[in-house]
């Protein structure tokens, strides 16, 4: 059955959807249009950070022990746990039998042949952290390996999870794993325009899916047509004994100050500055100091900064209005100075 709409209800529903789609468009446009023909800002105080999306590794030293009988396992501490060297932390009761590494973990660790990261015994060979968990990468993915992991290299690694707790163990079978946590490092592969923000020795936080951890930019290398960044850190990370790749973001400056667009910074003698708005309306040239800048907005000092010659330089303050796109105001005050010489001279 067709419902009839009469001609006066179609009428007054098309213009009842006109008018929702024109005040769409003032709610969406007016705020652009505005911005547009505003040309001051007011300087207020606020916070700068500089981060950069990254896929990350987690490089550590790891130690895998192995069973030396077949028997049943008793977990003495929980996984995540921190634990002392030579501290014993699973209890193996013999069967009796003499059998080889079950095929259970047989991938894995023909992965780590010829690893010396492999230990035996109930008690623990290093420091560190006590995990039931292993992928295979942890002969590759070893400090001792930082100068030689290329994006390649990382990206061809079959990482395979496998979790180590059990009732049972044969011999040769890996019980668990302990990660020394003194010191671990992140390496990522970033595109130049984002690796230039880096430099050797630099101070950063990774924020990671578990924490922040303060590091250091321990190396940037070349390859091909991306950098390899390596960070150390000597941080607590919740997830560090069972976690090798990770979504992070590279938090590599935190500055506050007053916060300026772009726009509003000008070049006068070789000198940043910015149009600040006196009491009369006029704008005069002042001098600022650029802490940090994202391209789009600047972090700059308040008051006052001593320049690269020693001097004293006061400058805005806080609730200054600055001119937007100043090369008008630039170009007058320049204009003014060279009459103001040619009268002098």
């Amino acid at each position: 059955m067709k419902i009839k709409i009469s001609r006066n209800i179609r009428k007054y529903l098309i213009i009842y959807l006109a008018l929702i789609l024109i005040l769409y468009l003032v709610i969406e446009m007016v705020p652009r249009v505005t911005n547009i023909f505003e040309t001051t800002q007011i300087l207020e105080p606020g916070n700068l950070v500089l981060t950069c999306e990254a896929e990350g590794y987690l490089v550590k030293t790891e130690t895998i022990s192995t069973s030396e009988e077949t028997g049943s396992i008793e977990y003495l501490v929980d996984d995540g746990t921190a634990v002392r060297k030579k501290q014993k932390v699973v209890s193996v009761k013999s069967s009796g039998l003499g059998s080889d590494a079950s095929r259970k973990y047989a991938d894995l660790m023909e992965d780590l042949k010829g690893y010396d990261g492999i230990a035996s015994g109930e008690r623990t060979p290093i420091s560190g952290i006590f995990s039931l968990t292993m992928d295979g990468c942890e002969k590759v993915m070893n400090p001792a390996n930082l100068d030689t992991i290329t994006y390649e290299k990382v990206k061809d690694l079959s990482m395979r999870e496998k979790d180590l707790s059990d009732r049972s163990v044969s011999a040769g079978d890996p019980m668990y794993k302990v990660t020394d946590d003194d010191k671990w490092y992140t390496v990522c592969w970033l595109e130049k325009s984002k690796a230039k923000a880096y430099s050797e020795g630099q101070q950063v936080r990774l924020q990671l899916p578990s924490g922040t951890a303060a590091a250091t930019v321990r190396s940037i290398t070349k390859e091909e047509k991306l950098y390899k960044i390596v960070f150390s850190s000597d941080m607590y990370y919740k997830d560090l004994a069972s976690t090798r790749e990770v979504d992070m973001t590279i938090i590599n400056s935190d500055r506050s100050g007053l916060i300026v667009d772009n726009g509003c910074i000008i070049q006068k003698d070789g000198k940043d500055g910015v149009y600040v708005r006196d009491k009369n309306g006029d704008y005069y040239f002042v001098r600022v100091n650029v802490i940090e800048t994202d391209g789009k907005e600047s972090v700059i000092s308040e008051s006052s900064y001593i320049d690269l010659e020693g001097n004293t330089v006061y400058t805005v303050s806080v609730y200054d209005e600055v001119l937007k796109n100043p090369e008008k105001a630039l170009k007058k005050e320049l204009k003014e100075e060279e009459k103001e010489k040619k009268k002098k001279d």
